[in-house]
Parts: structure tokens; C-alpha cells; sequence
């Protein structure tokens, strides 16, 4: 999970070229396929509603993340824990994505992923550089690329365009809140 918001934060625009749209446009349902060095491979489900600029993402190992782009803030909700964790690890991504870290992109040409049709570009930044495939309303279908961590490939399987339920961007209720340190999450969560 951690390395998949690492991505998505990597794949922020700079000033180089014309800046393409990074964040959605429209409510989008997509699922991941991601392999990281030293991992094994799984899927992710992101779902993004484009007019609060509010992400959930989905693990298959059965927690999944709410992110508040505006507002920096990332809470981590493993269900089976009735747990609520405050996520500054995912916070910190979760701002970086949002307010661009001044990232260069240098288009590539057109890419296709998951039936649709995409800009490629190349992406570097001062932790990284990598390759990206965005499509005109903003949604990565692909990425590939490293940074000290190592090496990741983020692949669109499906997308989805439809509205998104509000419920799906708040906590349950009855969730029982931990505080963390930065850094404690990874662990958590075996990363």
C-alpha cells in the first residue's frame, strides 16, 4: 500500500512541459495490479471521488485507506481490528500528491491500458524517476519506475467510470482510534 501511494505521489507534474491533469477529473472505480522489488505482487481497488478530492483505497489483505487530498489527512481502517489509525505516513504522501512536489514530466507518445487510451510521459523528481500513462481526465493506467526503495509497477486492470458513494470515503462508525508514530504503519502491516 505504502509503495502504491509513493507512486502515486512520484507521478506529480513540474513545470518542464504543459502540466497534464494528475488527479481525476471524473469518479473513477480502478483496480491495480502492483509488483515492488521484495514483494509479492497484489491488487489494489482505488476509488476517487473528483469533487471532494477524497481516495479509498483497497488492500486484497483486508484493510484499506481514506485520503482527504485538500486536506493532507490519511486514516488507515482495518475492519477486522475494528480499528481506526491515524496514518501520518499515509498523510505526508497524501499532501505531497495533492500539492505536486515539483515533479518534471517530458511526454512520450500514447500508451493503452485497461481499454483506454493514454498520454505517456516521464516523470522525475528529486526522490526518483519513472514513466507514467495518464489519460485525459487525470487517471494513471500505468506507472513503472524507481526511487531508494527500489523499483514498482502499477498496471490499470479495469477502470470504471461512475459516482461514488459518499459512505465509501468515511469511517464506519464503533471504530476504536490508535495513534501511531510515523513509520509504525509499515510495520503494522508487514511492508
Amino acid at each position: 500500500m505504502r509503495i502504491l501511494l509513493t507512486l502515486c505521489a512520484a507521478a506529480l507534474p513540474g513545470a518542464a512541459f504543459a502540466t497534464p491533469v494528475f488527479l481525476p477529473t471524473r469518479d473513477v472505480d480502478v483496480t491495480y495490479a502492483l509488483s515492488a522489488t521484495g514483494r509479492q505482487p497484489a491488487n489494489y481497488e482505488l476509488r476517487y471521488d473528483a469533487a471532494n478530492q477524497l481516495a479509498r483505497v483497497d488492500a486484497t489483505a483486508g484493510y484499506y485507506v481514506l485520503g482527504n487530498l485538500p486536506s493532507g489527512q490519511a486514516e488507515l481502517i482495518i475492519p477486522a481490528m475494528r480499528a481506526l489509525v491515524q496514518a501520518p505516513d499515509f498523510s505526508a504522501m497524501t499532501s505531497q500528491i495533492y500539492n505536486a512536489d515539483g515533479a518534471q514530466f517530458t511526454p512520450l507518445g500514447a500508451g493503452h491500458y485497461a481499454g483506454l487510451d493514454c498520454e505517456k510521459y516521464l516523470v522525475l523528481d528529486k526522490n526518483g524517476t519513472g514513466t507514467v500513462c495518464l489519460t485525459p481526465s487525470g487517471v494513471v493506467l500505468h506507472f513503472a519506475g524507481h526511487n531508494k526503495q527500489g523499483a514498482a509497477e502499477v498496471t490499470a486492470l479495469s477502470v470504471t467510470f461512475a459516482p461514488q458513494p459518499a459512505d465509501l470515503f468515511t469511517p464506519p462508525p464503533g471504530l476504536t482510534p490508535l495513534n501511531l508514530p510515523p513509520g509504525a504503519i509499515a510495520a503494522l502491516l508487514n511492508q
